[in-house]
């Protein structure tokens, strides 16, 4: 049992769902942490949106942003706004 404690410490702390989809498929332009910015991304620690505004968003897309909505399932799609309405 002790022998997979070093194996834990160096896993670091594990991921809320749709944290890893956002990684992938929204850091990019919005930031890791929600904040960056870029191609005209807003920062969503600012975002007025609620999930359903959300989830508009993430599945059809608007503007500069592309839609997800055959790239992702609807229940990655909630885990992505899940996650997104953490970050502050």
């Amino acid at each position: 049992m002790l022998a997979f404690l070093p194996q834990l410490a160096l896993a670091g702390p594990p991921q809320v769902p749709g944290q890893a989809l956002f990684q992938k498929n929204c850091a990019r332009c919005h930031g890791a942490n929600g904040k960056k910015g870029l191609n005209g991304a807003h920062d969503l620690t600012k975002s007025n949106l609620n999930a359903f505004g959300r989830t508009y968003l993430v599945t059809n897309g608007m503007g500069k942003m592309p839609a997800f909505g055959k790239v992702l399932t609807p229940a990655q799609v909630q885990q992505v706004v899940a996650y997104s309405l953490t970050l502050k």
